[in-house]
């Protein structure tokens, strides 16, 4: 169960980090592009100004040029002209396009304003609106004249506005975006309290299904201990002590043997993996389940590449190896052969265990992998369950196939060492 909570809390973190994530990043960049462009935006329109303003100086240059009297200036303009007007060395208004002020005298810092380059500044009119003021010489015939030039900034600052318009828009997606997130985050986080509460019942559940496993076989072993126990201490001879203590043994190493299922199945630390050839570990296994194997006529044909290298934890690998030999040999009680086959290709390692004892039913094949479910009057039902973890730990696979009266096959995938 604390396996289980540690795996998941892992697969919870990086959702969570996925959902926080993905949307920060995906802020930060939209919210850098939002500022470059709005902070590019003013220079924009600052030179589009400018450079519309040079045109538009250069063009009246060259109307003035063409005409002293100033009078072809009259019948130019351009949507971008607020107004402009010409002004000589002694600060009279020689052409304005307000007919009424030409030949009157620039008032205030403009009467003396010949800069030597180019000026340029915005400022307000007395109608409110904000214009593009430009100043610079003009030479036409040699003469030297003011141009004040002052231009509507509505077009160039489109720009700017469309800046602005887009960091509002950016914004209000961006805070769509989070509270979107927020929703998501707060529907996720009640998803895993639900799936850990139904975790949490489905492990009480196996908790009490465990329980009554354990007390149902430890109850037999136990009372068997105790009578067995009993008639040692009444028997009245030498012999029958001993036979009845033989029986005591054996229920012991019955008890024994169900403890150390548990805690192999148990077990989370998988130990250190070497590099191992398989089929000499089949060979070890056989050679341990000789006496049975004899005492049942069962006749055990091994046919293995060597050598078929895999990166495993041994003893938890011949714990797998003897499991899955003991199923088979249980199934042929009347003698049989066990065939073992053993193969490596395209990187993975094959092994099969097919038998010809009596089978499995077809409706106790969806069950076999199921801790604690078993068919056989005694067992555990763990030793199925605890070959498929074995293999899922070291990144393989376990299949079995199997039909009544004819037998069962099982097929072990697992990746070859590198």
């Amino acid at each position: 169960m604390a396996a289980a909570s540690r795996r998941y809390s892992g697969s919870d973190m990086v959702k969570n980090t996925l959902i926080i994530g993905v949307p920060l990043c995906f802020t930060i960049l939209v919210a850098w592009f939002a500022w470059s462009a709005f902070h590019a935006a003013q220079p924009l329109a600052a030179e589009n100004l400018r450079g519309a303003g040079l045109s538009i100086s250069a063009a009246i240059e060259q109307l003035a040029a063409a005409d002293a009297s100033f009078e072809s200036l009259a019948g130019y303009t351009t949507p971008d002209i607020a107004y402009f007007a010409l002004i000589d060395r002694q600060g009279t208004i020689r052409f304005h396009t307000n007919h009424r002020l030409i030949g009157r005298p620039f008032a205030g810092r403009e009467r003396n304003a010949f800069p030597e380059g180019l000026s340029e500044q915005r400022e307000r009119l007395g109608t409110g609106e904000e214009v593009y003021l430009l100043r610079s010489k003009i030479h036409p015939d040699h003469d030297e004249y003011l141009l004040v030039l002052a231009l509507h900034t509505y077009r160039a600052d489109q720009v700017i506005r469309r800046a602005r318009t887009g960091v509002t828009v950016v914004s209000a997606l961006t805070a769509a975006l989070w509270g979107f997130t927020v929703w998501l985050f707060c529907l996720l986080r009640r998803e895993e309290r639900h799936h850990r509460e139904m975790q949490r019942r489905e492990e009480l559940a196996r908790l009490g299904e465990l329980g009554a496993v354990m007390a149902h076989e430890i109850r037999n072993p136990v009372a068997g201990i105790k009578g067995f126990a009993q008639l040692v201490g009444s028997a009245d001879d030498l012999e029958k002590a001993r036979h009845y203590a033989g029986r005591i043994v054996t229920q012991s190493l019955r008890l024994e043997g169900l403890v150390d299922d548990l805690l192999l199945y148990a077990r989370d630390e998988q130990g250190e993996r070497q590099r191992t050839d398989l089929s000499l570990l089949i060979e070890e296994c056989v050679a341990l389940l000789g006496p049975e194997v004899g005492r049942q006529r069962v006749r055990i044909e091994v046919q293995a590449e060597s050598p078929v290298t895999v990166q495993v934890v041994v003893d938890r690998m011949v714990q797998l190896l003897l499991n899955l030999m003991k199923n088979a040999l249980q199934a042929m009680p009347d003698g049989g052969a066990l065939k073992i086959g053993l193969r490596q290709k395209s990187g993975a390692v094959c092994m099969t265990l097919s038998d010809n004892g009596v089978g499995i039913p077809a409706e106790h094949l969806p069950h076999i992998f199921e801790p604690f479910w078993t068919s056989k009057a005694t067992g555990t039902g763990l030793g199925l369950a605890l070959c498929r973890k074995v293999t899922q730990e070291h990144g393989g696979s376990l299949v079995v196939e199997s039909t009544v009266g004819i037998g069962t096959q099982c097929i072990v995938t697992l990746p070859a060492a590198k």
